[in-house]
């Protein structure tokens, strides 16, 4: 994947869930991920954050990977 779409951490969480309950016999199973799901609906945004060097913005683990000039 390019730079400009790695999943953040908390999109790769989200995709795991819904995969997880997906593919589950167990109606627990499903049950707690469904749970899982809607707390994860529930947690606040992720706040932004702007680089020291170029002023670009963007979620935090986005902005520790960017490339700028210094």
């Amino acid at each position: 994947m390019t730079e400009n779409t790695t999943l953040t951490a908390r999109e790769r969480l989200r995709i795991h869930l819904r995969e997880a309950r997906c593919t589950t016999d167990s109606s627990i199973v499903e049950a707690q991920l469904d749970a899982a799901l809607d707390a994860w609906n529930d947690l606040s945004p992720t706040p932004l954050r702007e680089c020291t060097v170029c002023g670009k913005v963007g979620l935090p683990e986005r902005i520790e990977q960017h490339s700028c000039r210094s």
